[in-house]
């Protein structure tokens, strides 16, 4: 890749390997707990459910300040991280208030901590997805301005057909896609489809728009995990973290034979062991909290760098590193 005239460089993910450039990552400023509708099920758990269901449609600085000063300062942390090691970090604006009621007219919460959901870069694609979630189908607005700016970096800026008001519809038209379900292994891309975010309609409408280049997969999941990063991380090629028993019908065949290192349930649904941040083939951010001491320790023997910082605040959300960022950037 050449830079751009500008300096930057142009757009592209050709792996989810590839050295992290430039990325799209959360901040916690619009933190506002959605109403707990049926999208929210699949990602609360434990002790952080609870606190969903009694304070939504609060900004969790007011519901309880001592716990978002954490959250916003391991957020910040991390993108500090990102800047020290050259990345170049964008952040989104604030969602209108409304486009905070978007698309029902009734304001139900906003959550620009993690940006991984709303759209997904494949090669030199930059895609606006249509989330099955609520509060992930608004997210699109608050960078959405960084998204078109990626055409003048070649960029092949699109969207995929909006996906309305309604919890989710079926039948053709109806394909829903999240960035967390969707994996870019080179031509191959895999689809997480646990029956709560993306279906089988937005992997065909992905393959539709990605054309004969890319082979489009979808992977079926235990209903336990909204998507496919929860269960799954890719370090580099060859090599897998997963969750084996979430997979309902065995890894798929694409990476199979990878070596892996295996992940439990609980590891993988209450501190999201699966979820960090790939910046190269030899380096990984994840949190520094007691719970991740194993994959740490087994991606080191494998040879891999392993930077760590706090951040079990954020990931108690449901959401953890690779939720957080989406690259714009990997070469």
């Amino acid at each position: 890749m050449h830079n751009t005239a500008s300096g930057q460089l142009p757009v592209g993910v050709s792996a989810e390997w590839g050295a992290l450039k430039e990325c799209v990552y959360g901040w916690a400023e619009q933190f506002i707990i959605p109403k707990f509708l049926a999208d929210s099920k699949a990602r609360a758990y434990g002790d952080f459910e609870r606190f969903w269901v009694a304070n939504q449609g609060r900004h969790v600085a007011e519901a309880d300040a001592d716990y978002f000063a954490a959250f916003k300062a391991q957020v910040d942390g991390a993108v500090d991280i990102l800047k020290s090691l050259g990345v170049v970090v964008q952040q989104p604006a604030m969602v209108s208030e409304a486009n905070l009621s978007f698309p029902r007219g009734e304001h139900h919460g906003c959550m620009t901590p993690w940006l991984r959901d709303p759209f997904v870069t494949i090669g030199n694609n930059v895609i606006e997805l249509a989330p099955r979630s609520l509060f992930h189908r608004r997210q699109r607005f608050s960078v959405r301005h960084i998204l078109a700016s990626t055409m003048e970096r070649g960029a092949r800026y699109f969207a995929q057909p909006d996906s309305g008001a309604d919890d989710s519809a079926e039948g053709p038209g109806w394909g829903y896609l999240e960035g967390g379900d969707i994996f870019v292994l080179g031509r191959k891309i895999l689809v997480g489809h646990s029956g709560n975010c993306s279906n089988p309609e937005g992997a065909r409408w992905l393959q539709h728009a990605l054309g004969g280049e890319y082979d489009v997969e979808m992977v079926r999941l235990d209903g336990l995990f909204p998507h496919l990063d929860c269960v799954l991380m890719t370090p580099r090629e060859g090599l897998v973290v997963a969750c084996e028993e979430a997979f309902v019908e065995g890894l798929p065949a694409h990476i199979r034979d990878w070596d892996r290192i295996v992940v439990g349930k609980e590891a993988a649904k209450r501190h999201l062991a699966c979820n960090n941040l790939v910046l190269d083939e030899r380096t990984v951010m994840m949190p520094s909290e007691e719970p991740h001491d194993f994959v740490a320790g087994e991606l080191k023997r494998r040879g891999i760098e392993v930077i760590r910082t706090p951040y079990e605040a954020v990931y108690r959300v449901g959401g953890s590193f690779r939720c957080a960022h989406q690259s714009l950037v990997r070469l």
